[in-house]
């Protein structure tokens, strides 16, 4: 019950800065359509590439099967773009979150700006977050149990290890390998090294996502064939709008922690509690 209830009070002082900056929830949004188009964009390109090829294995063989390499490749490729993109965003919402705790009135402009500003250091750090990515991936879907283990918990590391790397792309003249070895520095040098999280944005937003998987049942019992159909479409939009809000509420309380482990200061809005036991010592047995 510890982490639950440490972690609604973080979604609610996050969502109260939120609400002082509603247009801050665009950024997610836009987050989610350029990912969305560059996958799009993805498949297209590689369809119309390999269509002679596809046409010509197809009659000969009939049928085409892609190489490992090729399968790779445009695995690497995907996650690639598709990091460059969020990190893109993800670092907008940070440095205009920061704006808003520093007492400032932020703009999506601003935090777009201060994102493009950064766009070349971004790009390393994606290159550098796709290949562990991709790592880790082909470990889980290539191992036994064990080395999912294994990949699972390096996985773990890797996630605490680079928590600050946004901020710090922001606001630090920092490149892609320095920047991690600064994340982990200021989380060993204000928490320590053997942590335990005491907060899960994931899981708070995953219970309030439950009511909405009862939406097209009352919709049904209301008013039939119709009213599961609305019911299903007001669950979709439930569901998106609290991604939205998770996201945005996220980035918020990382602008947060970042001011706090570098700076020493308590954002307004937030307590001091919930910043210092955000992560606390593991329990030694």
């Amino acid at each position: 019950m510890g982490k639950i209830s440490n972690t609604w009070d973080l979604v609610k002082q996050s969502f109260a800065v939120l609400r002082k900056d509603e247009e801050l929830m665009l950024l997610p949004v836009l987050s989610a359509i350029a990912c969305l188009a560059v996958t799009v964009s993805l498949l297209a390109g590689s369809g119309l590439f390999y269509y002679p090829e596809i046409k010509a294995a197809i009659a000969e063989h009939g049928g085409w099967h892609p190489s490992n390499n090729l399968v790779v490749g445009a695995m690497f490729v995907f996650y690639l773009a598709n990091y460059l993109v969020i990190i893109f965003f993800n670092t907008a919402l940070v440095s205009a979150a920061s704006i808003r705790l520093e007492g400032g009135d932020p703009t999506v402009r601003d935090g777009l700006r201060a994102s493009w500003n950064r766009l070349g250091v971004i790009f390393q750090w994606a290159l550098v977050a796709a290949t562990v990515g991709m790592v880790l991936r082909m470990i889980e879907g290539r191992s036994s149990l064990v080395g999912r283990l294994v990949a699972g918990l390096v996985g773990l590391a890797w996630t605490l290890a680079t928590f600050f790397v946004i901020p710090i792309l922001a606001f630090e003249n920092a490149g892609p390998i320095e920047a991690l070895h600064r994340s982990a520095e200021l989380f060993r040098k204000n928490w320590g090294e053997q942590v335990v999280g005491t907060f899960s944005f994931g899981l708070i937003f995953t219970l309030l996502a439950l009511p909405g998987i009862a939406f097209p049942f009352l919709g049904g019992a209301i008013a039939g064939g119709t009213g599961v159909t609305l019911g299903a479409c007001t669950m979709v939009i439930y569901f998106i709008f609290l991604a939205i809000v998770s996201a945005s509420t996220h980035g918020i309380f990382l602008a947060a922690l970042y001011r706090y482990a570098t700076q020493g200061e308590i954002s307004p809005g937030f307590t001091p509690s919930s910043l210092t036991t955000a992560w606390q010592p593991k329990a030694r047995y």
